[in-house]
């Protein structure tokens, strides 16, 4: 296990350890994903709430990184896009 992997594993958190699978299924290494909450929360299965802590956690432990921040609303049509790191 690399450095990222080990803090994702020890991360008491589950749904971090799982949301970061379900990114890695769908993004190669050094890609970018759309990465709206709704669409977040639905593969993840957990509430639209959680996936900001969740998403902020794993760009803390560097696993993506933001390069476009979403805006709120069903009308604004810009979601998230994250980078793949790892």
């Amino acid at each position: 296990l690399d450095r990222i992997e080990a803090a994702l594993i020890d991360d008491p958190d589950k749904n971090v350890y799982y949301m970061w699978g379900q990114i890695k299924r769908r993004c190669l290494k050094d890609d970018t994903i759309a990465w709206p909450h709704a669409t977040a929360a639905k593969h993840c299965r957990c509430s639209k709430t959680e996936v900001p802590k969740i998403m902020n956690r794993l760009m803390k432990i560097g696993a993506v990184t933001r390069v476009q921040k979403g805006a709120r609303g069903a009308n604004s049509g810009r979601a998230a896009i994250y980078r793949r790191e790892i």
